[in-house]
This record gives structure tokens, sequence and C-alpha cells, in this order.
């Protein structure tokens, strides 16, 4: 166990909320839990609202060099994408003069409604080009719609065209599958994991990737478990089709579209077992640091990094290299 030492890496935390007070009011869903007025809930709003000193504050007591930020708007998506938009636009340009305060500190990607695929995708052009931001961030399905459909795929086509990644982040499962999933204590820990590795597989398993091979995607909690199944689902993928008397659809092995368009990061899971995994699967360049600020304990994050027992030159690619690779910082 070593000490912790703030200055031993210059870690770079790519899955770390924010939040502006015009989607908190249409947003109280994204903090899970009953009580509207819990000690909890209500320091993670604070945190969530606070865009100055006071979070560059607790990124040096935590250790942590730079946030790259994600506007927390689950409501988003949901409500008429017109205003979902607006929304989206206040949001990246408050989170763009965050980032022109503390250009070390702070980068961020950009929040979008996706139920209005051109304009969204004209979101993303103008905050990646005009803003400076690094990429895109959506919150898995809207009303129950994946990216998969292809009147999503515009979006997909500016995010390859500008060569920046989209986040995909976990929220409730959809409305046709949410029943099974409601056991309270074990929404956030079981069925958003469920939620966004089912999303990258109907990306995978509807040609997304094969339409758009330099597409990136980010998903975080150490790939929502899809590290743990690679084996598995390139096996049944061809057992499937073998089944069916039908040719594979896909130009590729399931596993080959995880290792080469999808990047993990270790947003509360850093755990060294299913990291080290996670490693051994996908590869060191292919696994990003997150704390997810500020839903984790984030000192718990850097320590658990900090004492994995890989070589310290690993541990500069998952606290910043990597990053600074995958989101161009």
């Amino acid at each position: 166990m070593t000490t912790f030492d703030p200055k031993r890496y210059h870690r770079i935390a790519v899955e770390e909320a924010f939040m502006i007070p015009e989607i908190a009011q249409l947003d109280s869903s994204r903090v899970p839990g009953r009580s509207e007025s819990s000690p909890r809930r209500s320091y993670i709003m604070k945190s969530l609202l606070e865009m100055g000193d006071e979070r560059i504050k607790a990124m040096d007591e935590d250790g942590i060099a730079m946030q790259v930020c994600l506007v927390a708007g689950i409501g988003l998506q949901d409500i008429d994408p017109v205003k979902g938009n607006e929304l989206a636009a206040l949001a990246n340009d408050r989170l763009a003069e965050m980032a022109r305060k503390y250009p070390t500190r702070i980068a961020g990607l950009a929040g979008f409604a996706p139920r209005d695929p051109g304009r969204a995708a004209q979101e993303i052009e103008r905050a990646v080009k005009k803003l400076g931001l690094k990429g895109g961030i959506v919150n898995s399905h809207s009303l129950g719609e994946y990216l998969d459909d292809k009147k999503f795929w515009p979006i997909f086509e500016t995010l390859q065209a500008l060569d920046v990644p989209l986040y995909i982040h976990p929220r409730d499962p959809s409305p046709q599958m949410i029943k099974p999933f409601e056991v309270f204590g074990f929404k956030v820990g079981w069925s958003w994991a469920a939620e966004v590795g089912t999303h990258i597989v109907r990306l995978i398993g509807n040609g997304v990737f094969d339409q758009f091979p330099r597409l990136k995607i980010v998903i975080g909690h150490m790939g929502e478990g899809l590290p743990f199944f690679v084996d598995r689902m390139d096996n049944r993928y061809f057992w499937e089709h073998e089944m069916a008397a039908l040719p594979p659809r896909l130009k590729r092995k399931p596993s080959d579209y995880i290792r080469d368009n999808i990047v993990v990061t270790t947003s509360g899971m850093n755990y060294s077992a299913p990291l080290l995994l996670t490693i051994q699967t996908l590869g060191i360049d292919n696994v990003l640091f997150a704390a997810d600020y500020p839903f984790e304990t984030v000192r718990d994050s850097v320590e658990a990094i900090d004492n994995l027992a890989i070589a310290d030159r690993d541990k500069e690619k998952i606290y910043s290299l990597n990053a600074k690779r995958v989101f161009k910082l």
C-alpha cells in the first residue's frame, strides 16, 4: 500500500459530471434515491452545479490534474428536441467558458438531444469546432430509442468526420425493459450496466461500426460488463447464425469491434481483479481513468489505481496518456 501523493501522477478523470440550473430543474431523476432532501443528494446537486474555484479545490485535494466534464442531463433526451438542444447548447457554452477559465484543468464533451438527429449533429459540430469541446455525451436511449436506428446515424457521421469520440453514459433501462430491474438498491449498480452494454451490442450487431469504422465510443464502469463476455459473444454470434443457416452479417467478429471501436473507463469500478482482467482483455491502451465525480469518492478511485500491481508506465497510460490520445487534450 502506497501513501497518497496528489502529485505523483498527472491524473485526468474523464467522466466527471456537471449541471446547469436550467437542466437541474427538469432532471431530478439524474440523482437516484427516494428522498429529495437527503444529505447525499444535497451534496451531489451542489457539486454538480459548482463550475468554478470550489470544483478546482476539490480536484486539488483529490490529486486530479484535469477533469473531462459531462453534462448530467438525461432530461434533455426526453423533452421536446428543439428545447433539448437549446438547453444542451446553453450547457455547452457554459462548459466552454469554464474550460477557457481553467484551460489546463477543465475540458468537456458536448451535450445534445438525439431525437432531432440533424440538429444534434449541428450542435456537436458547433461545440467541437467553435467551442473547443472534445466529443459528445449522450445518456444512452432516448424514450426507449437507441442509436443503432439509422435515423440517428447523422450523429455518428458527424462524430467520425470530426474525429472525436462519443461517451455513452447509462440511465434507467428503457420503458420496454425496465420492469424486471425495479429492485430498490440495485438500479444503478446492475441495471445501468445492462442497459449500456445492451446499447453497445445493438450498435455492433446492427452494423454501426461497419458503416463508421473510425468511430470511437467511450463507456464507463469498466466497460459495463462487456470485457467479461467477449469470447462468449463471438462464439454465440456465429453459433446463432449457424443454427439459422444464415451467413454472418458483420464484417468482423463482435470482439474486434469492442477492441477497436470501444474505449472503457474505470468510473466506479476501481477494483483490481476486474481492472486487471479488462486490461488483459482489451489492452492497456483502451482503459482510461475516471472518478465519476461527484457520485463516487474520488480519493478511493485514485488510491485504487495508485496501488494497482502494474508498471508505472501503464498507470500513466490509464491516468493520462490514453485520455490525451482519445480526447486530443
